[in-house]
């Protein structure tokens, strides 16, 4: 399941026993990333919750992501 946040810090984090990581740069623009991966960020204070847009939002938002 994915969650939105916006990323004070940037942020890596890899799942316990599992080969998947994740990263996310610190940025204004809410992204969208694994809610497990969101709430590890939030308990430590590299992100703040954001609450899920609408799709048209969801995917002007998108747009204005950098690509990795």
């Amino acid at each position: 399941m994915m969650a939105w946040a916006v990323f004070r810090k940037e942020s890596n984090w890899a799942r316990p026993n599992s080969r998947f990581s994740f990263n996310a740069h610190a940025s204004e623009i809410p992204q969208q990333r694994p809610r497990d991966f969101v709430d590890y960020c939030v308990a430590n204070g590299l992100a703040e919750h954001y609450p899920p847009p609408n799709k048209e939002t969801a995917a002007k938002i998108r747009k204005r992501q950098p690509k990795n």
